[in-house]
């Protein structure tokens, strides 16, 4: 597990963060979707649903996402307050519904 998060680190330091004019969620968040995504399905193939351990998947979003909502948040500032919003609001929804659609995928 700790190579996972080392290796999360590594990926989230070397990205590029640009933003889209559009204000929906940046290149960057979609891709880190995609691996999050990815990442939730192997680890729930992995696992017998009696050895599911809560604090190790908290764990695991917490290296392969927060560090790219962070970023997210970051990037915001050097927007209008509106668009701001709008753009966070973008990127906090896309990563609810994906956690929704894996969640119920794990049950």
């Amino acid at each position: 597990m700790r190579q996972f998060h080392l290796l999360m680190a590594e990926k989230a330091h070397n990205i590029t963060f640009t933003l889209d004019d559009d204000l929906g969620p940046p290149v960057f968040f979609m891709d880190a979707i995609s691996d999050l995504r990815v990442i939730l399905s192997a680890y729930d193939s992995s696992m017998a649903p009696i050895a599911r351990d809560d604090q190790e998947m908290f764990s695991i979003l917490d290296s392969a996402l927060t560090p790219y909502l962070q970023q997210c948040e970051q990037m915001s500032l050097s927007l209008p307050e509106l668009s701001q919003w709008i753009m966070l609001s973008n990127c906090y929804d896309l990563a609810r519904v994906v956690l929704q659609i894996e969640s119920s995928n794990c049950r």
